[in-house]
Protein backbone atom coordinates (compact mmCIF):
# COMPACT_ATOMS: atom_id res chain seq x y z
CA UNK A 1 0.00 0.00 0.00
CA UNK A 2 1.33 3.52 -0.81
CA UNK A 3 0.61 5.19 2.96
CA UNK A 4 1.18 8.52 3.35
CA UNK A 5 1.09 10.95 6.29
CA UNK A 6 -1.03 14.16 5.68
CA UNK A 7 -0.53 17.37 7.56
CA UNK A 8 -4.32 19.08 6.87
CA UNK A 9 -4.42 23.04 8.19
CA UNK A 10 -8.47 22.61 9.32
CA UNK A 11 -10.27 25.60 9.94
CA UNK A 12 -13.98 27.28 10.48
CA UNK A 13 -15.31 30.55 10.99
CA UNK A 14 -18.70 29.91 9.93
CA UNK A 15 -22.07 28.00 11.16
CA UNK A 16 -21.18 25.16 14.70
CA UNK A 17 -17.36 25.66 14.28
CA UNK A 18 -17.20 22.80 16.45
CA UNK A 19 -19.30 20.25 15.54
CA UNK A 20 -17.82 21.02 11.63
CA UNK A 21 -14.48 20.45 12.78
CA UNK A 22 -15.29 17.83 14.56
CA UNK A 23 -17.18 16.01 11.93
CA UNK A 24 -14.36 17.03 9.71
CA UNK A 25 -11.79 15.20 11.60
CA UNK A 26 -14.00 12.43 12.29
CA UNK A 27 -14.81 11.57 8.01
CA UNK A 28 -10.87 12.25 7.65
CA UNK A 29 -9.87 9.91 9.89
CA UNK A 30 -12.13 6.78 9.14
CA UNK A 31 -9.73 4.12 7.45
CA UNK A 32 -6.91 6.14 9.12
CA UNK A 33 -3.71 3.72 10.16
CA UNK A 34 -2.96 6.50 12.89
CA UNK A 35 -3.64 10.04 13.59
CA UNK A 36 -3.17 13.42 15.67
CA UNK A 37 -4.72 16.67 16.16
CA UNK A 38 -2.83 19.53 17.26
CA UNK A 39 -4.91 21.82 19.65
CA UNK A 40 -7.60 24.13 18.65
CA UNK A 41 -6.69 27.47 18.33
CA UNK A 42 -9.44 31.04 18.17
CA UNK A 43 -7.60 33.06 15.61
CA UNK A 44 -8.42 36.03 13.73
CA UNK A 45 -8.89 36.48 10.12
CA UNK A 46 -5.98 37.49 7.98
CA UNK A 47 -5.97 38.98 4.73
CA UNK A 48 -9.73 39.37 4.42
CA UNK A 49 -10.55 40.99 7.87
CA UNK A 50 -14.20 41.61 7.77
CA UNK A 51 -15.13 38.31 9.44
CA UNK A 52 -15.62 36.13 12.23
CA UNK A 53 -12.86 34.72 13.75
CA UNK A 54 -11.87 31.07 13.24
CA UNK A 55 -10.89 28.01 14.72
CA UNK A 56 -7.59 26.46 13.46
CA UNK A 57 -6.52 23.13 14.48
CA UNK A 58 -3.70 20.91 11.98
CA UNK A 59 -4.20 17.22 11.60
CA UNK A 60 -1.39 14.66 11.20
CA UNK A 61 -2.64 11.26 9.30
CA UNK A 62 -0.97 8.60 7.75
CA UNK A 63 -3.96 7.28 5.12
CA UNK A 64 -3.47 5.01 1.95
CA UNK A 65 -4.51 8.00 -0.49
CA UNK A 66 -2.60 10.13 -3.13
CA UNK A 67 -2.33 13.65 -2.59
CA UNK A 68 -4.39 14.10 -5.42
CA UNK A 69 -7.27 11.37 -4.05
CA UNK A 70 -6.76 13.16 -0.70
CA UNK A 71 -7.15 17.30 -2.03
CA UNK A 72 -10.36 16.08 -3.73
CA UNK A 73 -11.37 14.27 -0.14
CA UNK A 74 -11.37 17.48 1.57
CA UNK A 75 -12.84 19.56 -1.41
CA UNK A 76 -15.41 16.80 -0.80
CA UNK A 77 -16.11 17.75 2.81
CA UNK A 78 -16.15 21.63 2.11
CA UNK A 79 -18.51 21.57 0.06
CA UNK A 80 -20.77 19.19 1.79
CA UNK A 81 -20.42 21.95 4.89
CA UNK A 82 -21.60 24.15 2.58
CA UNK A 83 -18.54 25.91 1.64
CA UNK A 84 -19.05 28.34 -1.30
CA UNK A 85 -16.04 30.35 -2.78
CA UNK A 86 -17.91 33.73 -3.52
CA UNK A 87 -15.30 36.11 -1.98
CA UNK A 88 -11.15 35.30 -1.54
CA UNK A 89 -9.80 34.19 1.97
CA UNK A 90 -13.66 35.42 3.02
CA UNK A 91 -16.00 33.47 5.40
CA UNK A 92 -16.54 29.32 5.32
CA UNK A 93 -18.01 26.82 7.63
CA UNK A 94 -15.12 24.77 6.44
CA UNK A 95 -11.35 24.89 4.96
CA UNK A 96 -9.38 22.13 4.48
CA UNK A 97 -5.76 22.58 3.00
CA UNK A 98 -3.14 19.95 2.88
CA UNK A 99 0.10 22.08 4.20
CA UNK A 100 2.61 18.89 3.94
CA UNK A 101 2.64 15.54 2.64
CA UNK A 102 5.13 13.21 3.61
CA UNK A 103 6.17 9.62 1.98
CA UNK A 104 6.56 6.27 4.03
CA UNK A 105 9.99 6.70 3.80
CA UNK A 106 9.74 10.21 5.66
CA UNK A 107 10.47 12.62 2.65
CA UNK A 108 8.08 15.52 2.47
CA UNK A 109 6.80 15.98 -1.29
CA UNK A 110 7.40 19.38 -2.75
CA UNK A 111 5.21 19.73 -6.20
CA UNK A 112 4.54 23.33 -8.08
CA UNK A 113 1.87 21.35 -10.05
CA UNK A 114 -0.91 24.55 -10.06
CA UNK A 115 -3.79 21.98 -8.68
CA UNK A 116 -1.71 21.17 -5.46
CA UNK A 117 1.39 22.52 -4.58
CA UNK A 118 3.44 21.47 -1.80
CA UNK A 119 4.39 21.97 0.60
CA UNK A 120 1.23 24.97 1.20
CA UNK A 121 2.72 27.78 -0.54
CA UNK A 122 1.97 30.36 2.29
CA UNK A 123 2.55 27.33 5.20
CA UNK A 124 5.48 29.37 6.58
CA UNK A 125 3.86 32.83 6.46
CA UNK A 126 0.66 32.04 8.78
CA UNK A 127 0.73 32.08 12.65
CA UNK A 128 -2.85 30.22 12.54
CA UNK A 129 -0.94 27.38 10.93
CA UNK A 130 2.56 27.05 12.24
CA UNK A 131 1.39 27.44 15.65
CA UNK A 132 -0.95 23.86 15.87
CA UNK A 133 1.75 22.05 13.15
CA UNK A 134 4.28 23.41 15.64
CA UNK A 135 2.31 20.88 18.44
CA UNK A 136 2.72 18.42 16.46
CA UNK A 137 6.16 18.25 14.88
CA UNK A 138 7.95 21.09 15.84
CA UNK A 139 11.47 20.01 14.73
CA UNK A 140 10.62 18.95 11.22
CA UNK A 141 12.21 21.05 8.68
CA UNK A 142 9.92 22.24 6.02
CA UNK A 143 11.35 21.11 2.70
CA UNK A 144 12.03 23.75 0.87
CA UNK A 145 13.39 26.52 3.28
CA UNK A 146 15.24 24.05 5.47
CA UNK A 147 14.35 25.17 8.83
CA UNK A 148 12.40 24.09 11.44
CA UNK A 149 8.33 24.77 12.07
CA UNK A 150 9.20 26.15 15.37
CA UNK A 151 11.74 28.74 13.89
CA UNK A 152 9.72 29.56 11.43
CA UNK A 153 6.90 30.22 13.79
CA UNK A 154 9.41 31.84 15.82
CA UNK A 155 10.49 34.24 12.76
CA UNK A 156 6.42 34.59 11.14
CA UNK A 157 5.68 37.61 9.65
CA UNK A 158 1.86 36.77 10.65
CA UNK A 159 1.37 38.52 14.22
CA UNK A 160 -2.19 37.66 13.83
CA UNK A 161 -3.78 36.80 17.35
CA UNK A 162 -3.51 33.11 17.98
CA UNK A 163 -5.43 31.63 21.39
CA UNK A 164 -5.89 28.63 22.90
CA UNK A 165 -9.22 27.69 22.67
CA UNK A 166 -9.13 23.59 23.44
CA UNK A 167 -6.26 21.22 24.21
CA UNK A 168 -7.63 18.60 22.11
CA UNK A 169 -4.90 15.51 22.31
CA UNK A 170 -6.84 13.30 19.92
CA UNK A 171 -5.22 10.61 18.60
CA UNK A 172 -5.21 7.01 16.91
CA UNK A 173 -2.37 4.49 16.59
CA UNK A 174 -4.49 1.34 15.77
CA UNK A 175 -6.74 -0.87 17.17
CA UNK A 176 -9.86 0.40 18.54
CA UNK A 177 -11.62 3.80 17.01
CA UNK A 178 -11.77 6.40 19.85
CA UNK A 179 -14.73 8.22 20.46
CA UNK A 180 -15.19 11.73 19.87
Amino acid sequence: MAYHTFYLGLGSNLGDRVALLTRAIQRLTTGARQWRCANWYATAPVDYLEQPWFLNTVLELTVDLTPEAMLAQGLGLEAEAGRVRTVPKGARPLDVDILLCQTADGVFLVSADSALTLPHPRLHQRRFVLTPLCDLIPDAQHPQLHQSFAHLLATCPDHSPVEIFAQNGLSFGGGARPEM
